[in-house]
């Protein structure tokens, strides 16, 4: 594994990764709440859903990667002006935030896997993607995996005020500039 731990910032891959996910998870919750609150066309919306698959089933692959990458090159060390308590909580978050990451697409897949219409999905218009398998029209996984997205959707929002509610605390309180470590600002 890489040293980083005298390091400030993370590397410019992991930065990259982190901002990337991060625009790519809001479009993944605005579309999420708008399909449910919005009237549209349903062409327009079944494209949409296309589009929300097609970057969930993408969000899986990148988390992964960036687990990958985590695993063989070690973050900065925490700022020493940051409470420990503080630090424990923080890697309770980001774990909650890489299970989120990978729940959140596979229920996904599995609610669209087992829907009883069987409609496919086209990634990005590219090619279509398979169903998993033994789940088609299967109501309980169906029921089970919406709950699991739903909810999740609600979990993933509360995470995200959550992690960015701390940036902003750390910043105000503890006088410590974290988006400097993730490229944003001079620390």
């Amino acid at each position: 594994m890489k040293g980083n731990s005298d390091k400030l910032k993370y590397d410019m891959v992991a930065i990259t990764l982190h901002w990337v996910m991060a625009i790519c998870i809001l479009l993944m919750l605005g579309s999420g709440i708008a399909f449910d609150n919005i009237p549209m066309d349903k062409s327009f919306k079944f494209s949409m859903y296309q589009w929300h698959k097609s970057l969930g089933l993408l969000l899986l692959a990148a988390v992964f990667v960036r687990i990958r990458w985590r695993l063989f090159h070690k973050p900065p060390a925490e700022p020493v002006q940051i409470p420990k308590r503080d630090q424990k909580l923080a890697l309770i978050g980001h774990w909650a935030l890489y299970a989120l990451m990978i729940a959140m697409p596979f229920a996904g897949w599995m609610m669209v896997s087992s829907s009883s219409y069987g409609l496919p999905t086209y990634i990005f218009g590219l090619f279509e993607w398979p169903h998993l398998p033994y789940m088609a029209g299967d109501k309980s996984i169906n029921g089970l995996a919406k709950s699991i997205h739903y909810y999740g959707g609600w979990a993933f929002i509360g995470m995200i005020a959550a992690h960015t509610g701390a940036v902003v605390k750390h910043y105000y309180f503890d006088h410590v500039n974290l988006l400097s470590r993730m490229g944003i600002g001079k620390s």
